[in-house]
């Protein structure tokens, strides 16, 4: 059987199997390679669901035949590279459908900086974004429950949804969202594919409520999925099916649209640069900052930095000629901190943001002067724009590398 042709047959979108996208889609962000006999690109939910019914149909005579969900591949843990078919939804499934002041709904191909661009023109955003913002896209965030620089104060990507579309091996798209007892007993109640899916789910949790809530690891993020303790919340008695697939990086269903809580965004925000000749008091110094609840406590290594001077030239690609020149101006007095006392093994970022530029300001004064005994170098940015500087490095370096 010629799969291709199959498929070109039942979808609108792309079937691509030639050796160069074979090869292209052969990595993600990993160290991994598996090359994938099929790359496809569905154009709306309906080809997805054609493809989920074609593989469940043909699944005894072809065993090896499986699905993996791609967006824009920035995952580091292998989840975007398969052996058999790849649905990337980058090319045509990339729309911001709607945004209001409350939520944003999405489809899962949208890379996150355009995302952001809409959300901003609301003074609005989704606040679990990662390092490497500028190159990952929204449905790799669900499938991988993402944090990064804010999660300290903002939480994870499982925070901010609010209902997902999800086709699920029947081949059929469900909405999902949480759900009230009385809901719940509704679903449970139908005769098909869902109202089975919510019945044994339902008598899963209940029936090991206490296994599960005793084996919820003491950690404030989480991304090994499948989080069964946050799914029902036997207090309120809401029922979040959204809580097991956020996470479960496509294993579960496939998701076709996402509705994100988005947040007003913070009007001032600064940061502290602490600099440390070597990490022994790393973990001390961490420890006496968190008390603060700063926005983001982040950081980068001598490694990285050695990576940006050796690469500046390549920033001017990323970043135009003047933005790259900027940034090279602007980092100035961190050069004559290096020229006397070299390279810092880390840099530590301490970001501090709210509504009220002074209150900002007190905030990482009190953190500075809190520790000043350990003796390093510290710099406290002279504004928000200044600060960006520092997130430079640390994005463009990820980005890079």
């Amino acid at each position: 059987m010629n799969i291709s042709e199959e498929l070109k047959k039942i979808i609108e979108g792309d079937v691509e199997s030639s050796e160069e996208i074979r090869a292209r889609y052969s990595h993600d962000a990993s160290l991994f390679e598996v090359k994938p006999e099929i790359v496809l690109f569905p154009k709306n939910t309906q080809d997805v669901e054609k493809i989920i019914t074609w593989v469940s149909d043909h699944k005894k005579e072809l065993p090896d035949i499986s699905i993996t969900p791609r967006s824009a591949g920035t995952d580091m843990s292998g989840a975007a590279i398969g052996e058999s078919i790849i649905l990337d939804f980058t090319k045509y499934m990339n729309r911001v459908i709607e945004v209001t002041d409350t939520y944003a709904i999405v489809e899962p191909g949208c890379f996150y900086r355009n995302f952001e661009k809409e959300t901003l023109k609301k003074d609005r955003f989704m606040p679990a974004y990662t390092a490497s913002r500028e190159i990952c896209a929204v449905g790799g965030m669900v499938a991988n429950n993402s944090a990064g620089e804010k999660t300290i104060k903002y939480g994870k990507v499982e925070d901010y949804v609010k209902k997902l579309k999800v086709v699920f091996t029947d081949g059929r798209t469900y909405e999902v969202a949480p759900l009230t007892k009385i809901e719940i007993d509704k679903k449970a109640a139908l005769e098909n594919f869902e109202g089975n899916l919510y019945k044994k789910l339902v008598s899963l949790i209940e029936e090991n409520y206490a296994v599960i809530q005793k084996a919820k690891p003491d950690v404030s993020k989480n991304s090994a999925g499948y989080f069964l303790w946050n799914v029902y919340d036997k207090e309120t008695g809401i029922f979040d099916l959204c809580k097991l697939i956020v996470g479960s990086q496509g294993t579960l269903g496939i998701v076709t649209e996402i509705t994100f809580k988005i947040i007003p965004t913070e009007k001032y925000s600064n940061l502290l640069a602490i600099f440390l000749p070597d990490i022994s008091q790393l973990g001390n110094i961490v420890s006496e900052i968190v008390p603060f609840k700063p926005e983001s406590i982040e950081s980068y290594d001598d490694y990285s930095m050695k990576l940006a001077i050796k690469f500046f030239f390549d920033f001017f690609k990323q970043m135009g000629f003047w933005g790259a020149v900027r940034l090279g101006f602007s980092f100035l007095p961190e050069t004559g901190m290096i020229l006397t006392g070299g390279v810092p093994k880390l840099i530590l970022l301490v970001e501090c943001g709210g509504h009220d530029e002074q209150e900002v300001k007190k905030q990482l004064s009190l953190i500075k002067e809190k520790v000043t005994h350990y003796g390093y170098k510290m710099r406290v940015a002279k504004n928000s724009q200044e600060a960006q500087k520092y997130w430079k490095i640390r994005r463009e370096s990820f980005n890079m590398l």
